[in-house]
């Protein structure tokens, strides 16, 4: 242990030499991180979040989707073609939409962007040609030649003027319980090939129902081809040869963003992304691109540090892998090869290809049809990625798999014939090298149930990408691709989510049946209080209903990342008893984790994604003692008389069910597939509506925050208690009180800062809509006076920072206070003990 811990400390010492050399802070507790931000601001440009793009914030993982017909996203700006079938995350530089974040809401994420393109290969060389009646053709490259072209979109192609090709419906819900969101979107290509999309996911926190996304694209053949997208069709009646789908991302691990939407980069861990072939629960590969958190250098297991210079413990994993390729009856697509798309029991993934982009240029600077193609279909090579290695690329047909065929033209590739056996299995991409290779794991993954596959690091020299195909489509021929995204807490996080994701695909969507999501709202009183109000939609006409939970998460606590942090969050609703997430419902911490006196200590305080504390428990027997329909469209109230004036809080009112539940056999997670109830999530967080409004509701100093009470409570922003706005009349009155808190101050009151010894305050509260607060030592001088003005009901506080009008810092003693308002007066006394 000796020296293990010597190790970690000259580990610390040299991260913080060089964050320090590099200007990175890394402050101590309870220090705000903003001066640790590296602006990207500058040469970009906001776009508009809410203009037609798919926004995906209802469950707990939150992404965003531009497609071609939307953008263009900041490198496409000035392309005469959109080459991405998707911009996922990331559209402007700024990140003004998520970028795969786990948890919603949390600030940091995995990845710079992932992104998506189709591509086609025809043998017919002259089908992409540089020029077009002497006009040079975008489309063509002169990289790929003419055999290859992305699918791509402008306002010019073919087809863009129909409505019905042409299109984008903003995220919604599909009924009125907020169980089930969706985003639609169309447009027409430059290669013939229409595309409609479909994006899913789901509120529901059981088993990790929230914490997937599921992207389904249907392809659809129209036979028409305008290839420079100018709006005339040069070919017609054409067919799709070799039609290849190509996911990417740029895994970074992690960025941050600001409460102005500038991000910054937190480097240290080890960037790792690969694959994983392990079986599931049911004896069948997961068959899945991983990336995660890394030890920074090998065998110091210190992984788990996705804010790696905060030395804040989260082990957040992001991952996805390819559900499904159908024809229009819902039967399985084949390769042009004969294959199933993906592969079926034992042999999933078989089909598909995955790897790393060192050596093919697969990143969304490269524009490079053959090379994404290639990628795409890499596994039906001799090496199409295996190795890594620009000059190792081989695009003979793959020696296992093919009999004969010409090299570089996919279609001539004719394959062996008879049942595919892992002998005859196409092994021309990397995603499982380590069968062949033991060295397969350059970084270690440290989980359990990760042995088959690759890891590799990404220093921005190889992103991590994965694709199906090639597929044929006849003229009027359409199929249809699904693919899943994942978040979650570790190996187990990720994984259990795509089990979710794969049993939720196989339902078509329907899930096991529960009450609506409480529509809810926040208000503060003159008693030191907050009332939550919520309607009673969720136990309207329904058997099962049990009850309701109100949940409330507060910055006037503080959180250890180590002990609490991400691991109680895929579990803490299942407890009825009072408090913090009971030990029972946390996650591990990895057991192989070492670097426990690296972030000892480490503090953070909860935010809009948790951790939450259970605050109440009413069974619905109780429910007429919450009655209170004193705000229209609410039914029932709590009051949480446990709070802390100027701490900003969220709070959430969940409806509980008993029942009979069961994933049935095909669910092949690690949680267990039954359950005698389930329950609604925080997505109504002090209100929110689950639907993006155009920024983070951290974001408050973002051009797209909004700034009236409803749009506050629609982002489900942080709620800053303070006492309600009090009525002259009821303060002349003597039924309220203007009051001070804490009285008597000491020093290091809650309020105070850790790290500044300046930064403290008391707060004045139960003000009415004008008031001027004279504060006066005992000697009778004016101290300070403070002008308080509001005309929010929600706002009667002000705080006072301790410091005289003449900028010197008050000392310890007895001070009278003297509020004046239209109406009355009111003199007080405060103390103050340094």
């Amino acid at each position: 242990m000796r020296t293990s811990r010597s190790r970690l400390t000259m580990r610390g010492a040299l991260w913080l030499m060089l964050f320090a050399l590099f200007g990175i802070v890394v402050p101590a507790f309870g220090q705000s991180t903003q001066n640790e931000i590296y602006d990207f601001n500058k040469p970009a440009t906001a776009m508009d979040p809410a203009n037609g793009n798919g926004v995906m914030v209802g469950g707990e993982l939150w992404d965003s989707f531009a497609p071609p017909n939307k953008g263009p996203y900041y490198r496409e700006s000035t392309f005469p073609l959109k080459s991405q079938l998707f911009r996922m995350g990331n559209f402007d530089r700024l990140w003004t939409t998520p970028t795969h974040m786990w948890p919603g809401g949390w600030t940091n994420g995995n990845f710079w962007a992932k992104n998506m393109w189709f591509i086609e290969y025809n043998p017919d060389a002259t089908w992409n040609p540089a020029t077009i009646g002497g006009v040079t053709n975008p489309a063509y490259k002169a990289a790929s030649g003419g055999n290859y072209a992305i699918g791509a979109f402008n306002a010019s192609v073919a087809g863009a003027s129909d409505p019905n090709r042409n299109y984008a419906r903003e995220t919604k819900w599909v009924d009125g319980t907020r169980h089930h969101a969706l985003y639609e979107a169309g447009w027409p290509t430059n290669i013939g090939v229409d595309v409609q999309v479909k994006i899913h996911q789901f509120e529901l926190n059981w088993n990790n129902m929230n914490d997937f996304i599921i992207v389904e694209i249907t392809f659809k053949n129209t036979g028409n081809v305008d290839i420079n997208a100018d709006g005339t069709v040069e070919r017609s009646n054409n067919k799709i040869n070799a039609l290849a789908v190509l996911a990417h991302g740029e895994f970074m691990c992690s960025y941050v963003l600001t409460t102005s939407g500038g991000r910054g980069n937190r480097f240290g861990a080890n960037r790792a992304i690969g694959y994983i072939g392990d079986n599931d629960g049911k004896g069948n590969p997961w068959d899945m691109m991983i990336g995660y958190p890394g030890e920074s250098l090998t065998d110091v297991k210190d992984m788990g540090l996705n804010d790696f210079p905060l030395r804040f413990y989260t082990d957040v994993y992001s991952g996805w892998s390819w559900l499904d390729v159908k024809d229009a009856t819902g039967a399985p697509k084949q390769t042009i090869y004969g294959t199933h798309p993906i592969g079926v029991g034992a042999q999933r993934g078989w089909f598909t290809s995955g790897g790393q982009g060192r050596g093919l240029s697969v990143n969304d600077a490269a524009f490079d049809p053959k090379s994404y193609h290639t990628a795409a279909m890499g596994t039906w090579y001799q090496d199409g990625g295996k190795s890594r290695l620009s000059t190792s690329v081989n695009l003979a047909p793959n020696a296992k798999f093919f009999a004969s065929g010409t090299t570089g033209n996919p279609t001539t590739f004719v394959p062996k014939g008879g049942a595919v056996t892992e002998a005859t299995r196409p092994n021309g991409d990397r995603k499982l090298v380590s069968l062949e290779d033991p060295s397969a794991f350059e970084v270690k993954t440290w989980e359990s149930g990760w042995t088959k596959g690759f890891v590799g690091p990404n220093n921005f020299d190889g992103d991590m990408f994965s694709g199906v195909g090639p597929f044929s489509l006849n003229v009027g021929e359409s199929m249809t691709v699904v693919w899943a995204e994942v978040g979650g807490y570790r190996l187990a996080g990720v994984t259990n989510a795509m089990a979710a994701a794969r049993w939720a695909y196989e339902k078509n969507y329907v899930l096991p049946d529960y009450p609506a999501v409480p529509e809810i709202r926040v208000d503060n009183t003159l008693n030191k209080s907050t009332k939550i109000s919520w309607d009673n939609k969720a136990n309207l006409g329904r058997t099962d209903f049990v009850g309701y939970k109100v949940y409330r998460a507060s910055q006037a606590k503080r959180i250890d990342w180590l002990d609490n942090g991400f691991r109680g969050l895929d579990d803490y609703w299942k407890t009825t008893t009072l408090g913090s997430t009971p030990s029972s419902l946390m996650k591990a911490v990895n057991p192989n984790f070492a670097a426990q006196s690296f972030v000892a200590g480490r503090q953070g305080v909860p935010d809009s994604w948790g951790p939450y504390d259970l605050i109440a428990v009413i069974p619905s027997a109780q429910l007429a003692t919450y009655a209170d329909n004193t705000i229209a469209g609410y039914n029932y109230a709590y009051e949480d008389k446990t709070v802390e004036l100027g701490f900003k809080y969220w709070y959430y009112v969940s409806a509980y069910t008993t029942g009979a539940y069961d994933l049935g056999t095909t669910y092949a997670g690690s949680n267990p597939a039954t359950a005698t109830s389930i329950e609604t999530s925080n997505m109504n967080r002090n209100g929110a509506t689950g639907l993006w409004q155009n920024t983070y509701p951290f974001a408050d100093q973002n051009t797209f925050y909004p700034k009236d009470a409803a749009g506050l409570k629609a982002i489900g922003a942080g709620f800053v208690v303070k006492s309600a706005l009090a009525d002259p009349a009821r303060l002349a009155s003597g039924a309220a009180k203007i009051s001070v808190k804490p009285n008597p101050y000491k020093k290091k009151a809650l309020f105070d800062s850790a790290v500044d010894a300046y930064d403290h305050k008391v707060t004045f509260y139960n003000l009415p809509p004008t008031a001027k607060i004279t504060i006066l030592d005992v000697a009778g001088q004016i101290v300070q006076e403070i002008n308080f003005s509001s005309n929010d009901p929600n706002n009667g506080s002000t705080f006072w920072n301790l410091f005289s009008k003449d900028g010197i810092e008050v000392a310890s003693g007895l001070y009278v206070y003297v509020v004046d308002y239209t109406g009355g007066q009111h003199v007080g006394y405060l103390s103050i003990l340094r």
